[in-house]
């Protein structure tokens, strides 16, 4: 080396900037969901709008997720995961600000979707990105840290979102998300790599539409039918804003949905979805794939049970807190924030040892603490003590932490690398599709027991039927964690199982 020659600095290695850029992309879609479970008594007031209709406003952004992050991520796989990353975060930094000017229930559902794509663009190429650029022996820790930056975005949502809510206002939440959007945009635009594209592949854009509108009308039937009597659901929209264009539209519609034929019309749509997949040549759902891959199968439905059985246990407890205990939102957060801080601790543990003894174990360890947990959660009283309540949460972090980052890196590990972000859709599609599951379950078993003024904090609520409505969902979840545990043992318990390049 010669006197004038200065020593470079060895650069960042492209994996380890990679997994940065991509969780900080990946920050807001979740930290937008903590801040939503915990402002939705507030939006729910401000709008007059019972938990039954206040519930869609995370469920229409998980019905998006639900039904296009196979085609999304087949999308990306064809024409590069990067690209259609980068989109999405543009169209999300679009949707959250939409959102935060909304004036109306309706709008704010409308711009949620706009959100949703965003999201579902985001999340569907993220992990496929992450185990590109990691060998197969530190995937494991690598999704570990994934899910880690996921809960700790979720963690921080409460918290944020109660602050603000208490000084600003609940609007000013949504906003958030558009500093964090335009600083990382550029920084993925420059800094990450394309993906391999998968030329060979087609689209089921048809296979999107059906499943969207048959999980759409199930889940309004599910919602809505206990609380109705399984009569109508009506509701009446008068205006919608369009705030790009500055201009009104004037719907005056009176909506009325009759909920037994809703809740026949979605079987239908199933019945033809399932059909159209059979038929497709590359479906969003690949049920060939699910029949022949005997680890694929069991790590998509297990996260189909596992977020069924738990994921509207954080609203509950949220409404809980705010509407019958009466605390305020930075009170109710620093109760909440328990079981996203409990995951964040320990996904990386449950990544890493999951790179060492295979994922059959672990998922089914997480799923006995979850169910032990909601458990725990459907002995709920008046008066439950705030240790009791912390002790369930932390029971419940245990769990998704054991169980998460093992399950997603064993899929991911299941199929060749060309179908990575296929396999990251189809199981994004089942992890959202048991969320939103989860919602409606749970907003129409509480909802029964709830008044129209839900938003008049310590008004009309019966509050010991409330909880006995709350006792029951979480029963009912407790019962589908249980079930959830059999399909995690079809997958086999060796390590080398885990792995296909």
């Amino acid at each position: 080396m010669g006197l004038l020659e200065v020593p470079k600095r060895p650069a960042l290695d492209y994996k380890w900037l990679t997994l940065i850029v991509i969780n900080l992309g990946v920050f807001m879609a979740p930290l937008d969901t903590g801040i939503v479970a915990l402002v939705l008594p507030n939006i729910s007031r401000d709008f007059s709008a019972g938990i039954d209709i206040s519930i869609w406003i995370p469920v229409i952004y998980l019905i998006v997720l639900t039904a296009f992050m196979t085609s999304f991520g087949r999308l990306s796989d064809i024409r590069g995961r990067k690209r259609y990353f980068n989109i999405g975060l543009a169209v999300f930094v679009l949707g959250s600000f939409l959102s935060g000017i909304s004036a109306s229930l309706p709008e704010l559902l409308l711009f949620r979707i706009i959100q949703g794509v965003g999201a579902t663009l985001v999340l569907v190429n993220s992990r496929a990105l992450i185990v590109d650029a990691f060998p197969p022996g530190q995937r494991g820790f690598a999704m570990g840290i994934h899910v880690t930056v996921i809960y700790l975005a979720i963690a921080t949502g409460p918290a944020l979102g109660a602050v603000i809510t208490q000084l600003v206002g609940w609007r000013t939440v949504f906003f958030i998300n558009v500093p964090i959007g335009l600083a990382i945009l550029p920084i993925s635009f420059f800094k990450i790599r394309e993906s391999k594209k998968a030329v060979k592949q087609s689209m089921d854009w048809l296979g999107s539409l059906i499943f969207a509108a048959a999980l759409g009308a199930l889940l309004v039937a599910v919602t809505f039918g206990p609380k109705e009597n399984w009569t109508t659901v009506d509701t009446y929209v008068e205006s919608i804003y369009l705030p790009i264009i500055n201009t009104f539209i004037w719907t005056r519609t009176f909506i009325s949905i009759p909920l037994i034929p809703l809740l026949f019309a979605s079987f239908g749509l199933l019945a033809l979805f399932f059909l159209v997949e059979w038929r497709v040549k590359q479906p969003i759902l690949d049920l060939r794939m699910l029949k022949s891959n005997r680890l694929f199968l069991s790590t998509n439905l297990s996260a189909l049970l596992m977020y069924t059985a738990h994921f509207n246990a954080f609203i509950m407890l949220s409404f809980y807190l705010q509407l019958i205990r009466l605390m305020d939102p930075i009170q109710a957060a620093f109760v909440l924030v328990v079981f996203p801080l409990t995951v964040v601790i320990v996904s990386p543990l449950g990544g890493r040892l999951s790179d060492r003894i295979g994922s059959r174990d672990l998922s089914v360890l997480g799923l006995v603490l979850l169910t032990i947990s909601l458990l725990l959660m459907s002995t709920l009283s008046l008066n439950s003590s705030f240790l009791f309540i912390e002790t369930s949460l932390i029971l419940l972090g245990l769990g998704v932490a054991l169980f998460a980052s093992p399950n997603t890196n064993s899929n991911l590990s299941s199929v060749t690398a060309d179908r990575r972000s296929m396999a990251n859709g189809m199981l994004g599609t089942m992890r959202h599709l048991g969320q939103g599951l989860s919602l409606a379950i749970g907003a129409a078993i509480v909802g029964v027991f709830l008044s129209e003024n839900i938003y008049d904090v310590g008004g009309t609520i019966s509050a010991f039927e409330y909880v006995q409505g709350l006792n029951r969902a979480f029963l009912i979840g407790a019962v589908i964690s249980f079930v959830g545990i059999f399909p995690a043992f079809i997958r086999g318990s060796k390590k080398s199982l885990d792995i296909v390049e």
